[in-house]
């Protein structure tokens, strides 16, 4: 993210093609780069597409320090609350994914809900990348209006809101949930409604879609008119498959909650990879960059690295909106030439905390809080110990990261040896569904001992079958199906957090810990210490370290 030169220009972008995450991005005048979501900063509302938040926390931090672009002809933010820019939507996405791989040329594949390209929605799109150009392919399904029922993304929503998903961006809980499902009459029902075809495009109908949106999400959020009679028609035989009504919200799940998100994803599985091999037709090259919302499935993700269509896959660990804004500093950079690195080596765009501000922050909280310890080695060997006691720690460092993966600079720690952790941490630090699922992050050149993995995975966007020998030893981390969503780590990306799971190895012979994200259910990342210090003292959490400083609460 740094290149060797002494001055770069200092420029500003943010997202301005879409209404939800919401974010901001600058090159500095040292050459790094530095961006966060809206969702993180300012009143902290999850999935924020206010990107003002954004530029102000940013301008707060660096104007007249690291950036000198704000309101000078170099800021490009855009205030949107005039209108969406309506092109370059995808565009955008395919700069993130391409411009920070680790390649000089790959095929670019992009699939979301919708975005806006010449006026039209976009939701697959194809690109081909070469040094520093990007060259569009080919965009099936380009729509009028302002939603694109034929979406691959939409799809998903919609078999979410049909397992019982009562909000909007739970796609994640659904891919959580389908490890439980089975085959049912709910596959072979909705194969009617999305295939892929044998030349890799896919069909879905837009009735589908329409038909459970329009009867559950769309009205709620989107204030959507009553559906005509010949989607209601679709929504009425939908709702005879099912043995009971759509689950209320608070009520747990079922079965057939389960079995429809089975069936969901065993569709979106097909059609993705379909577009896989369609991509590597149509471009030809050994390596695939993948972006949009749907590259966070890390299930599809996982089966297209199975399927060895391509050498190798690289997704950004931003692939939703919320990278937008960094993927159009990443254009504006290759499309002028400036020699600036992009190449993510890691996910750590944030800006950075310094020491004196961690503990100003902590002694602002007075007797709420006690520093145990500020020595780094004490606090190492300190945390390793209380982890191996069965506690759970808040783990944050640095600058944090871009995207919706904790990915060990705002983490909640844990042992992932103990059977009950994951319950304790979903039901009792997080309060949300039992079912969902928590990461192992794992030394880098130890992963393939204890996953089915033959590449890093620093970003946490690839699941992975347990190896069958080792999924007793780290039941916490591995779900119901047998496999796990993987970070690793080298020395390289994160030397703390290398030499505190070295450490753990040492003592308990396991080179991994439970990671999952320091967040309050419905609450985004924590960002700043206070952010960090408020969700802990509302969490059970055992301890917090920030930073150097390993604290506790005083009133436990």
């Amino acid at each position: 993210m740094k290149n060797n030169s002494d001055q770069y220009p200092c420029i500003i972008h943010s997202n301005t093609t879409s209404r939800h995450d919401g974010g901001v991005a600058l090159l500095l005048e040292n050459g790094t780069i530095c961006a966060v979501a809206a969702e993180r900063v300012g009143n902290r509302f999850k999935h924020s597409g206010d990107s003002r938040i954004a530029y102000d926390y940013l301008k707060a931090r660096f104007q007249d320090t690291l950036c000198c672009a704000f309101g000078s002809d170099t800021d490009y933010f855009v205030d949107i609350s005039d209108g969406l820019e309506m092109s370059n939507h995808h565009l955008y996405h395919a700069a993130s994914a391409y411009y920070a791989s680790p390649f000089d040329e790959a095929a670019v594949l992009i699939i979301d809900g919708q975005g806006s390209e010449g006026g039209k929605l976009a939701s697959t799109s194809i690109w081909k990348g070469e040094e520093d150009k990007l060259t569009f392919i080919e965009t099936p399904h380009l729509t009028e209006g302002t939603f694109a029922p034929e979406s691959i993304g939409h799809f998903y929503t919609a078999i979410g809101a049909f397992a019982g998903m009562q909000e909007l961006n739970e796609e994640g809980k659904t891919m959580g949930l389908a490890a439980y499902g089975q085959p049912s009459e709910y596959l072979d029902y909705f194969r009617r409604f999305a295939c892929s075809n044998s030349d890799g495009s896919y069909v879905i109908d837009p009735r589908f879609t329409l038909a459970i949106l329009g009867n559950t999400l769309g009205p709620k959020f989107y204030e959507w008119n009553p559906q005509p009679p010949e989607i209601q028609e679709v929504w009425t035989e939908l709702l005879k498959l099912r043995n009971r009504p759509i689950r209320e919200k608070g009520r747990d799940v079922t079965k057939e909650d389960m079995n429809i998100a089975y069936a969901g994803q065993i569709i979106l599985e097909e059609i993705v990879l379909g577009l896989v091999r369609r991509v590597k037709r149509l471009v030809g090259s050994d390596y695939l960059c993948l972006a949009g919302g749907v590259a966070l499935n890390a299930i599809v993700n996982g089966k297209i690295l199975q399927e060895r269509i391509f050498k190798d896959v690289f997704i950004f660990p931003a692939p939703g909106d919320d990278g937008q804004a960094i993927g159009k500093l990443f254009f504006h950079i290759h499309s002028s030439r400036l020699n600036v690195d992009t190449k993510a080596k890691t996910g750590f765009y944030g800006p950075v905390y310094e020491h004196n501000m961690i503990q100003s922050t902590i002694l602002e909280y007075g007797n709420q809080l006690r520093i145990v310890t500020s020595k780094a080695d004490a606090v190492l060997a300190e945390v390793v110990d209380r982890i191996i006691d069965g506690k759970v720690i808040g783990w944050y460092q640095g600058a944090s990261e871009l995207g919706p993966r904790a990915l060990g600079h705002r983490s909640i720690l844990s042992d992932p040896r103990k059977p009950d952790m994951r319950e304790h941490i979903n039901l009792k630090v997080k309060h949300r569904e039992w079912y969902r699922p928590l990461a192992p992050i794992v030394l880098e050149e130890e992963a393939s001992v204890y996953f089915e993995l033959d590449r890093p995975s620093p970003f946490m966007l690839i699941i992975t079958s347990v190896n069958p020998s080792k999924r007793s030893m780290i039941p916490a981390v591995t779900h119901v199906d047998g496999t796990a969503r993987v970070q690793t780590v080298n020395r390289s990306q994160d030397n703390k957090m290398y030499d505190l799971i070295r450490l753990f190895a040492n003592k308990t012979g396991l080179p991994m810990l439970l990671n999952t994200s320091f967040n309050k259910r419905a609450a985004p990342i924590v960002e700043s210490p206070k952010d960090a210090i408020e969700a802990f003292l509302s969490m059970t959490m055992d301890s917090l370290v920030l930073g150097d400083f390993l604290i506790e609460k005083t009133s436990v």
